[in-house]
């Protein structure tokens, strides 16, 4: 668990430098309506927001990203909480156009992603007998995943073909010794030439 909490403290330390201007948000809860639904209150000295997150609250740390592109779209990220932590842990963002008023939850990306200097998020995690490498993109108010992903089989057989439209699929049989790269369609596997996957070999 500590060599989890510390992998995420440098991804999340690495986001922070790659942002152009980046804010740590107080966070007060109170209840809506005599109790019906629980409102966060964000602020820091330039802003205040509003949000719906009663699956973490102010258990959780919050940080506001200034937009740095025309749309004008601001970014608040939740962060894991120490419980929430482990494989499958995310950050959660929210949307929101202002300094001021309500912002919009639009999705959410691994906790474990490395930020790129595009703005995009790279995730590779092994899953069954794959290696997958993932890449999200934040574009105005959506948390886009973006197709094809890459797979490297190590283990067992899969159905691949050798083009994206058409063909008959052959079993190939992938292994750690011999992994087998892929770019992944969803219920589609296209064979790839093995460099696409060399930052998942690396891992081997």
């Amino acid at each position: 668990m500590s060599k989890m909490i510390m992998f995420f403290f440098l991804v999340y330390s690495g986001s922070v430098l790659s942002s152009p201007v980046e804010h740590k948000l107080l966070c007060e809860a109170s209840d809506q309506d005599s109790g019906s639904q629980v409102i966060l209150h964000l602020s820091f000295d330039g802003g205040r927001f509003s949000i719906e997150n009663p699956e973490r609250g102010c258990r959780s740390e919050y940080v506001y990203r200034e937009s740095s592109n025309e749309s004008g779209v601001s970014f608040i990220y939740s962060y894991p909480t120490i419980d929430d932590m482990g494989l499958n842990a995310q950050i959660m963002i929210f949307a929101t156009s202002s300094k001021s008023g309500s912002a919009d939850y639009i999705g959410s990306i691994p906790a474990g992603a490395s930020e790129s200097q595009d703005g995009s998020y790279k995730d590779i995690q092994q899953s069954g007998d794959s290696i997958y490498e993932t890449i999200y993109r934040i574009e105005d108010r959506e948390v886009l995943t973006l197709a094809p992903s890459k797979e490297l089989i190590i283990g067992g057989d899969q159905c691949v073909f050798k083009e994206k439209t058409g063909g008959v699929c052959q079993k190939m049989r992938g292994s750690f010794k011999k992994p087998v790269c892929v770019f992944n369609y969803g219920e589609r596997r296209v064979l790839a030439d093995a460099k696409e996957c060399t930052e998942m070999s690396e891992k081997l």
